[in-house]
């Protein structure tokens, strides 16, 4: 009897370390959030430059602050341009989104450590307000990443890369990036990868076989998962490889919009930006920094308090309603979700384990990491301080831009639009999102993967001038 105790206790001590020899990183992401208003909507009562003069920076995140300050790192896709200058305006496009750069104080007033910034809006002031707003992030102690410019969170000494890339940008970008994100797995330099993917077709419910196509291919080149934003409307999950996709978070504080949206699709059924979703993602690894599995929260959002009005201020749903948005999830969801928790406010997702190693296709030679990298940590919270002043000029030093150029029918992209340019800055056009490129990198797959183009949207119903 006494062996058997004396057994028992061995293995409740060999488990009690193994559990306190794992390690988890909790990362939350969120909808698209558009921080400014177009020049047109601007000074009028219900944009959200005048919702922020009236109610103040805190008022935007504030029903998610406990959230956000309980996770390792927030994550949110930034839509639209720090600047305090209108020049360079793309006015090639229908909507142009601009904050003046002390917005950036509305992210800090919560604890966002990063912003991606690949999509259809951070050229809508040219490269000179794409450089400003880089500018102004690093300023505010915010990390940004965008193609192959990586951004890297460090926690207990485990490393997580993120990278965003966009339809537009895909087709000439995604070799590079996919070249990087082999480099850093099969070097160590990271243990896990995630990627933001910007595209698919707006206010369809359904993600398409773009989409698809390059969850997979993503993680088929080492990322841990995928996050999509763009339709403005939520999407289903997926599973692939054992790691997850969200196909669409929707909107979250979206300054491009005064009013809620609602479209309809196929017959009677309607979509509607007023659902949206925080996901939460927890990696889970060895002491030694092995990757282990994940588990994955989804917390279904209101985008607003003031339906159908946009008052900029969105809320976790609750009850039916959170419901409703899941079911919205569900529609596009291939396996069955789990119910809606009361308790937590959230669904929780089944661990996913981390399964078979993924076989990475072969790496280039290792190169030093980009200069541009960003490497925030979570106690790491610097004073925020004003973005370079330039009341001189409106021609700053900044890094060679990209070159647009067309988009193979082949590339994963949203339907092609005239580029218009406004020199010596590229311009990239909206809608639909165009083609920013860098020079073609090798391709580093064992097998290229074909590309899906993303379906042709049907063409949008007219809409109220300054919204998208």
């Amino acid at each position: 009897m006494r062996k058997c105790l004396v057994l028992i206790l061995l293995i409740l001590c060999f488990c009690a370390g193994s559990a306190l020899a794992e390690k988890t990183v909790l990362l939350t992401f969120t909808g698209d959030c558009t921080i400014g208003s177009t020049e047109l909507v601007r000074s009028r009562e219900n944009s959200l430059d005048t919702v922020a003069q009236n109610e103040g920076y805190e008022y935007f995140f504030l029903n998610f602050r406990d959230l956000f300050a309980g996770d390792d790192c927030t994550v949110i896709n930034l839509e639209s341009v720090f600047s305090d200058y209108a020049s360079n305006e793309n006015k090639g496009k229908t909507y142009r989104f601009r904050g003046p750069t002390d917005f950036v104080n509305i992210i800090k007033s919560v604890s966002i450590e990063m912003a991606g910034l690949a999509n259809n809006h951070v050229n809508d002031f040219g490269a000179t307000g794409l450089a400003r707003t880089k500018e102004t992030l690093t300023a505010a102690g915010v990390g940004w990443f965008r193609l192959n410019e990586y951004a890297l969170f460090e926690k207990d000494g485990i490393r997580i890369a993120l990278f965003a890339i966009d339809s537009g940008s895909y087709y000439n970008n995604s070799e590079k990036m996919k070249q990087t994100m082999v480099r850093l797995k099969q070097s160590g330099e990271v243990n896990a990868i995630v990627v933001l993917y910007h595209g698919g077709t707006e206010y369809d419910p359904k993600h398409n076989a773009g989409q698809t196509k390059v969850g997979q291919v993503m993680i088929d080149n080492g990322a841990d998962a995928v996050i999509m934003h763009h339709p403005h409307v939520v999407q289903g999950v997926a599973v692939y490889e054992n790691r997850t996709v969200c196909y669409s978070l929707g909107n979250f504080v979206f300054g491009g919009n005064s009013e809620i949206r609602v479209e309809r699709w196929r017959g009677d059924h309607t979509v509607t930006s007023l659902y949206a979703m925080v996901a939460q993602l927890e990696l889970h690894f060895d002491d030694d920094g092995t990757y282990a599995g994940q588990q994955v929260y989804l917390y279904p959002v209101l985008t607003s308090g003031d339906p159908p009005h946009n008052n900029y201020q969105p809320r976790l749903a609750t009850g039916e309603d959170a419901r409703t948005v899941m079911e919205a999830v569900q529609f596009d969801t291939p396996f069955t979700l789990p119910a809606f928790d009361d308790a937590t406010g959230r669904v929780t997702l089944p661990y996913l384990e981390a399964g078979a190693e993924i076989a990475l296709p072969t790496a280039a030679p290792t190169r030093r990491p980009n200069n541009n990298t960003r490497r925030p940590t979570p106690t790491a919270r610097p004073t925020p301080t004003a973005a370079p002043s330039d009341p001189t000029t409106d021609n700053p030093t900044i890094a060679p831009s990209e070159n647009p150029t067309a988009v193979p029918t082949d590339a994963p992209t949203d339907p092609p639009a005239p580029v218009v340019t406004d020199p010596p800055a590229p311009i990239v056009t909206d809608p639909p999102a165009p083609v920013v490129t860098d020079p073609p990198a090798p391709v580093i797959t064992d097998q290229p993967a074909p590309i899906v183009t993303d379906p042709p949207a049907p063409a949008p119903e007219p809409k109220p001038e300054g919204q998208e």
